[in-house]
């Protein structure tokens, strides 16, 4: 009995100690991040692969969530992925054996990852005006 006690306390505790990481919510998401156009949200995934660089519709393997894909691509709607990353290295595509990682629940560090592909589609991004140099006014002697 003492050592089920044990084992139950062991998992709790290891369990919260693991569970500081802050996941990003739908709201949160949408306000950082727009990737779509108000029709294409309701698409599937695979139709709207077109708009992902380096993404193509025949990528044999997709990595979804931990799970591998090899025959046919997940049934996702693309309002739904929050982290794209296309494995280009060799080294990486060994190791998951995946063209394509799709992540759907993802924490703030992977939200703006450098490797998130769903940044450099952002919508959200505004771009600040270039300052305009002032013009020097020619003193007259």
């Amino acid at each position: 009995m003492q050592r089920v006690i044990f084992s139950l306390l062991i998992f709790l505790v290891s369990y919260t100690s693991f569970s500081q990481q802050k996941y990003v919510t739908e709201e949160e998401f949408n306000e950082k991040i727009s990737w779509l156009e108000v029709h294409e949200t309701h698409l599937y995934l695979k139709d709207v692969l077109r708009k992902v660089p380096g993404a193509t519709n025949s990528t044999n393997n997709w990595l979804v969530d931990g799970i591998l894909y090899t025959s046919s691509p997940p049934m996702l709607y693309a309002s739904q992925i929050k982290y794209i990353e296309v494995v280009n290295n060799i080294l990486q595509g060994n190791m998951c054996q995946c063209n394509l990682i799709v992540k759907t629940i993802v924490t703030e560090k992977e939200l703006v990852s450098r490797k998130n592909i769903l940044n450099r589609l952002n919508k959200n991004i505004v771009e600040e005006p270039k300052k305009k140099k002032k013009k020097k006014k020619k003193k007259k002697s």
